[in-house]
């Protein structure tokens, strides 16, 4: 299919430890991974790095456990051929465009299952659709369809620098909670800043004004005391550092 940039099968939260331990729904949502396909259509701008990883990376990540292909956002003439040409192996059709980053995992599992219960054809997401594949075969247009306004603080469209500044704060604060949540010690946590792909292993001690950057591993018993720069380097079980400048530097 010409429009596709980049098709990737796999589910997304492998890619990062930040999503290792996948939202735990209260349903059983396993027939997501069978019979839905997320396209995420590229707009402007979503290249941007929120946390070292792109507003489309991001939105990848929220498209738990099913196959997603991003693709070029096509004119609006050609928007249900696009869609019907790239779903045609799947039941349902999730429509995500990458410049909403601030997606969660269980919004989207939240509106799929919504969709799913409902026996819909279509449904209008704040940003995006939901379409049942076989109603697209015969489709002609996008006329009118069902709309349900799910979390639309997380279908806000990031394209200004505010907008980013803000999303980069966002996603800071979850990351942050995520790490602390598994055990690291953060003191003076508005001025730790960590990237989505960092590793730290429980018990590691964070004092103020450190930047973690890339895919750092911090491991046990590590002590991170004010000043450091790290990025895509693995710092030793026991370490105690400050004022350290390390950019891929191996291990220290």
């Amino acid at each position: 299919m010409e429009n596709i940039i980049l098709d990737k099968e796999k589910e997304a939260e492998e890619e990062s430890s930040f999503f290792k331990e996948t939202i735990l729904a209260p349903k059983n949502y396993g027939w997501v991974e069978e019979e839905v396909i997320a396209l995420i259509f590229k707009a402007d701008k979503s290249d941007f790095d929120l946390c070292g990883k792109t507003m489309t990376d991001w939105v990848r990540l929220a498209c738990v456990r099913m196959q997603n292909r991003v693709l070029e956002e096509p004119r609006e003439e050609n928007f249900l051929s696009t869609v019907k040409n790239n779903a045609e192996n799947k039941k349902i059709a999730l429509v995500l465009y990458s410049d909403t980053p601030l997606l969660s995992q269980q919004t989207i599992l939240n509106a799929l299952d919504y969709f799913s219960s409902h026996d819909m054809n279509a449904l209008t997401l704040p940003r995006g659709y939901i379409f049942k594949v076989e109603y697209l075969k015969t489709a002609l247009e996008i006329v009118s369809t069902a709309r349900k306004n799910f979390a639309p603080e997380e279908f806000k469209i990031i394209s200004s620098a505010a907008d980013i500044s803000d999303a980069c704060e966002i996603m800071w604060n979850k990351i942050r909670a995520f790490h602390k949540q598994s055990g690291v010690i953060l003191k003076g946590e508005q001025t730790i800043f960590i990237d989505a792909d960092v590793h730290i292993e429980s018990g590691v001690v964070i004092e103020p004004n450190n930047i973690i950057k890339g895919q750092s591993v911090i491991e046990e018993g590590v002590v991170l005391k004010c000043g450091n720069y790290i990025e895509d380097t693995i710092i030793k079980a026991g370490s105690v550092l400050q004022g350290k400048n390390i950019i891929s530097g191996g291990e220290e």
